[in-house]
């Protein structure tokens, strides 16, 4: 049995692996957003709508905001992702923003006083979510469309020389990753029983890249690594006091010199498949 404190601690990992996993899928085709705390609040409140306001399940209404938050994406990938780089990454942190501010003008969802009165979460559901995106995202790993993201990242011209859509990929990849961010916001929104628009603005959209450059870009589960690592950082620097930031940039610094990669890539990871076979 867990203690309440230990509960806690697993189910935000949990949302954080799929907060990261959700990122990754944009990724995973070259596309660098800015803007996945849009994504996350779309999934927040479209969930926290559905239980407060229409008494929902938690599991269904979780779910709707994933989709919620797919079509949305869908929508703004098909113009966005016309982009590259820089102007992509600015077109992506507008979108977070007017998301952020669009929803502190709503009365309906509290505007800037933030929404309450969701219920809260479990860690099986959440465990069980978890599992679900890992489960989609090693089967997208093996499949024709995941070598085809895979393709696009390395060599986009190249890709679309052999015949590949090039944009119809990206633009999955856009609202698969919106949908994972989604749902992981609607999680969020029920364990912590209030949300606000300042949540999701930039300071989380740059959280969420941090747990998937801390772990590693080449393979999802790089990207859940690192979320589960630096979800527990702060309890570990705890210590530290006011030094935490300073160790937690540090540690950050001492990565970028030494495994610029993040913490697993796919070499790491065949040599720890190896050991574990052995």
């Amino acid at each position: 049995m867990f203690s309440v404190f230990a509960d806690s601690v697993l189910i935000g990992i949990g949302i954080n692996m799929l907060l990261a996993l959700g990122l990754y899928f944009t990724l995973a085709t070259g596309q660098f957003s800015v803007g996945h705390g849009g994504f996350m609040a779309i999934g927040a409140y479209a969930a926290s709508i559905l239980t407060v306001n229409f008494a929902w399940p938690l599991v269904p209404a979780v779910l709707c905001g994933g989709v919620a938050a797919f079509a949305i994406g869908v929508l703004i990938g098909l113009p966005v992702l016309r982009f590259s780089h820089l102007y992509l990454a600015m077109a992506t942190f507008g979108f977070g923003e007017i998301v952020r501010a669009a929803f502190s003008v709503v009365d309906y969802v509290g505007g800037v006083g933030g929404m309450r009165g969701m219920m809260g979460t479990t860690a099986p559901i959440v465990l069980g979510l978890v599992l679900a995106a890992v489960a989609f995202s090693w089967l997208h790993s093996r499949s024709r469309w995941g070598l085809a993201c895979d393709a696009i990242r390395q060599d986009e011209d190249a890709a679309a020389a052999m015949g590949i859509d090039v944009r119809l990929n990206k633009v999955l990849a856009f609202g698969v990753g919106a949908a994972i961010t989604g749902v992981g916001g609607g999680l969020y929104a029920h364990h912590f029983y209030f949300i606000e628009p300042t949540t999701f603005g930039l300071h989380m959209s740059v959280a969420i890249i941090l747990f998937v450059i801390f772990g590693g870009i080449e393979t999802f589960w790089g990207a859940m690594l690192g979320a589960a690592v630096l979800s527990l950082l702060p309890d570990l620097f705890r210590f530290l006091k006011d030094w935490y930031l300073f160790m937690y940039g540090l540690l950050f610094v001492l990565l970028m010199i030494f495994r610029p990669q993040g913490m697993l890539d796919r070499a790491a990871l065949r040599a720890l498949r190896k050991k574990l076979w052995r």
